[in-house]
């Protein structure tokens, strides 16, 4: 019977006299997105903004390399990067399989612990079924071993390495109705990103058939004429909402394997009065600032939820309103004059800094 073929991704090296690893401490993990990844592996001493933004993470000490590891998101490779102080790749590895090498590291001693256990369980089992049994009950075969003390033990180990929970306490007490957790969150900083809107109403009723538009278009609303329909807006948003957005909005969809995730707590989108004009908002709460290439991805996303995503769902959505009857509301036009711009809030909800910087018809 043939070997079943393996198949990865890796480079070979010529005539290779020697494979001397060297103790190599990954500092950071960096998902790269879109074609990023690709121009990293195929252009690795071009100058690279994450490298750049993450230089100091990155250096020698004796024999141990600390380096930033770059991860294929839309993948499971990565680029080992110890770049030397410079803004490039100077010294480099491509990891096949990177994404397995990172979970399997991830994996706390209480998950391992749990693991095992479970591992156990199907040894047993599959012991049992070749001594002729057919039919196990899971409790029956736990035995003796403290499932719920190990599960406990490994979602709080979890919990301790989140960026954004500020204490994570383990109750091992066993008392009954007690809380088995308590978990303090850290305190979050409001960002918000402004955007124009595109609002287009039904015809309305005319007296005659020559001053009526044809019977499919629809009237576009200017923004500044439709500030008062921002409450009537609010409430659609609110009522075509998804009801596990609850909590996080639209960063449910987001990349659970990005850094922003855990950066970014929610991200709600609304519509909101802004200089005389109507305009779309996505209000997020933050817990720390996002780097300048962070930024740069999470406003492309948003782009593209705008777009594409949850703009072209909410755009079909009909939105009742008394000084329009019928409208629809648009977070995106193909426009040149289509942009973001970012504001960030301190903790007196006082305007902190706001920027704007075009890029391709994206403000950032």
């Amino acid at each position: 019977m043939p070997m079943k073929k393996i198949t990865f991704n890796a480079p070979l090296n010529h005539k290779a006299y020697s494979y001397e690893p060297m103790q190599i401490e990954v500092e950071k993990v960096i998902p790269l997105y879109g074609k990023r990844f690709e121009q990293m592996r195929d252009h690795p001493l071009d100058d690279c903004p994450e490298i750049i933004e993450n230089r100091d993470l990155m250096y020698m000490k004796g024999n141990t390399a600390h380096c930033i590891l770059f991860l294929d998101a839309n993948g499971s490779d990565g680029i080992l990067v110890e770049a030397e102080g410079a803004d490039y790749a100077r010294k480099s590895e491509f990891i096949s399989n990177a994404r397995a090498i990172i979970e399997q590291s991830e994996f706390t001693y209480g998950e391992r612990q749990l693991h095992a256990e479970l591992k156990a369980i199907a040894d047993r089992i599959a012991e049992l079924a070749h001594a002729g049994q057919k039919h196990f009950i899971f409790e029956e075969m736990l035995g003796d071993g403290n499932m719920k003390a190990m599960m406990i033990q490994a979602v709080g180990e979890m919990l301790d390495r989140r960026d954004d929970l500020a204490e994570v306490q383990e109750n091992v007490l066993g008392i009954a109705g007690q809380a088995d957790f308590t978990v303090t969150a850290k305190p979050t900083q409001e960002m918000k990103l402004y955007c124009p809107l595109e609002i287009q109403a039904e015809p309305q009723i005319y007296e005659t058939d020559w001053d009526a538009p044809y019977e499919d278009d629809l009237e576009v609303i200017p923004s500044s004429r439709a500030c008062g329909c921002e409450d009537e807006i609010n409430t659609a948003i609110q009522k075509y909402s998804e009801p596990n957005e609850k909590y996080r909005g639209l960063m449910i969809y987001y990349d659970e394997d990005s850094p922003i995730n855990e950066k970014i707590i929610s991200a709600f989108p609304s519509v909101e009065v802004r200089n005389g004009e109507l305009v779309g908002v996505l209000t997020c709460q933050i817990t720390e600032p996002l780097t300048d290439s962070e930024m740069a991805e999470f406003q492309n996303w948003w782009t593209g939820q705008a777009a594409d995503g949850y703009g072209e769902s909410i755009e079909q959505k009909e939105i009742k309103t008394d000084a329009f009857g019928t409208i629809y509301v648009s977070f995106w036009n193909s426009s040149d004059s289509w942009q973001i711009e970012v504001e960030m809030m301190d903790e007196t909800n006082d305007i902190e800094e706001e920027e704007s910087l075009d890029m391709g018809g994206i403000s950032m």
